[in-house]
């Protein structure tokens, strides 16, 4: 792809950038291409300015392979590249931007530019299986993309789009506006949220416009494509590193900005080996890595020993210290009447999900149908803090015995 293919292509991929930059947004970008080689250009990053330094070095040579493009962007995504935002109750994924004529191969090929091609049949076929978990863009670029091609594509992907390179500006404001959209859905909980709603509530987020209104209205009407998926990573348990309901700080390999709001946070769940899930005091969550993940050794996190005191307007929150309350109906469950436990988990149901000191990860009613498991406890009281520490010590002492003994 070269000529003006090229020239709309780079176009559209600097807008998206400009209005990150201009947005203050760090959102992590890579660029692959995909022509007569299919090659990582630039690795994930919020480096924008490197990022846009990358295209000096493209080669525009050789039929676009689309499908090797797409196998390798999945690839990076699956080693952890990207991340995931969590925007509750949105779960923002890496999203996939195919900027491309449209042609999968060869268009010297007739039948390879058609939605009959085995080709596009295996394109299609993955689209429709990956773009549940990661959204489809298809951008369109030359003097004759194949528009019917690319189209079929977005359409199998679920919330799959295609868009013109000249609306590449305001795609990139998605990342904008899924935060309004998600704010809209915790304040308007269980209510339906009508574009009148929209309209009235978006200036206090920020300035927008009428696109921006139409694109939160669009986000709303598909939030099922940014809903939580199966949590089966998150109850894994890796030894090798910090468990579920443990206080992290950001570590001496943290490059991820203001994520954190420079405060602390608790572990949630493994992804998996070298990678944790983290939950901010802020209310964000993220991934991030923690050891050997199979491709380096890094260290984002460091554990840290700050109790986690409870918000202004907030009954509970993830991080909080609790113990057994007056409704307590689940036996020696919590290991004992002593036992304190984190909070990792908060739902807005009621429910609040505890990990005890020995091990026992459990779910409880803190508010539903006005029953109560639990009570906080109060962090600044000191004699909680040392019973807390004595228990966490002695069960992390059993936990080495054990392993000691099995080897």
């Amino acid at each position: 792809m070269a000529g003006e293919g090229f020239r709309q292509m780079k176009k559209a991929v600097f807008d998206i950038l400009d209005e990150y930059s201009a947005l203050n947004l760090d959102d992590n970008v890579a660029v692959i291409a995909c022509g007569a080689e299919t090659k990582v250009l630039h690795y994930f990053s919020n480096d924008y300015t490197s990022i846009k330094k990358c295209f000096k070095s493209i080669d525009c040579i050789g039929p676009p392979q689309l499908e090797a493009g797409i196998d390798l962007t999945l690839s990076c995504i699956k080693h952890r590249g990207g991340g995931t935002v969590y925007l509750h109750p949105l779960e923002i994924r890496p999203r996939v931007v195919v900027i491309s004529n449209g042609n999968p191969t060869d268009k010297s090929d007739p039948k390879e530019t058609t939605t009959n091609s085995k080709t596009f049949q295996r394109l299609f076929s993955l689209a429709e299986r990956e773009g549940k978990v990661n959204p489809f863009t298809f951008i369109p670029v030359g003097n004759s993309p194949n528009y019917c091609l690319l189209g079929a594509l977005a359409i199998a992907a679920k919330g799959g789009r295609l868009i013109g390179w000249k609306e590449a500006r305001q795609y990139a404001r998605l990342s904008l506006n899924f935060r309004v959209a998600g704010k809209l859905l915790s304040q308007f909980r269980g209510e339906t949220l009508t574009e009148d709603i929209v309209r009235t509530r978006y200036s206090s987020f920020g300035h927008g416009d009428e696109d921006d209104i139409n694109q939160v209205c669009e986000i709303l009407n598909e939030k099922e494509v940014y809903g939580k998926l199966c949590k089966e990573n998150m109850q894994k348990q890796y030894a090798s590193m910090p468990s579920i309901g443990t206080r992290v700080r950001r570590g001496k390999d943290w490059q991820y900005g203001n994520q954190d709001s420079y405060g602390v946070g608790t572990v949630t769940g493994h992804c998996d080996k070298g990678w944790i899930f983290v939950e901010w005091d802020n209310g964000q969550t993220f991934d991030y890595r923690y050891g050997n993940n199979g491709l380096m050794e890094a260290y984002d996190l460091t554990v840290c020993d700050e109790p986690r005191h409870i918000p202004e307007n907030q009954t509970i929150a993830t991080g909080c210290l609790v113990r057994r309350g007056y409704d307590w109906q689940w036996g020696d469950q919590d290991g004992s009447e002593e036992s304190i436990g984190t909070v990792y988990r908060v739902e807005d149901r009621g429910e609040v999900y505890v990990i005890w000191p020995n091990g026992v990860k459990s779910n409880y009613r803190f508010g539903y149908k006005n029953k109560y498991d639990l009570l906080l406890c109060d962090p600044r009281d000191p004699e909680i803090m040392q019973l807390y520490q004595f228990q966490k010590e002695m069960f992390s002492d059993k936990k080495s015995t054990s392993s000691e003994n099995k080897q």
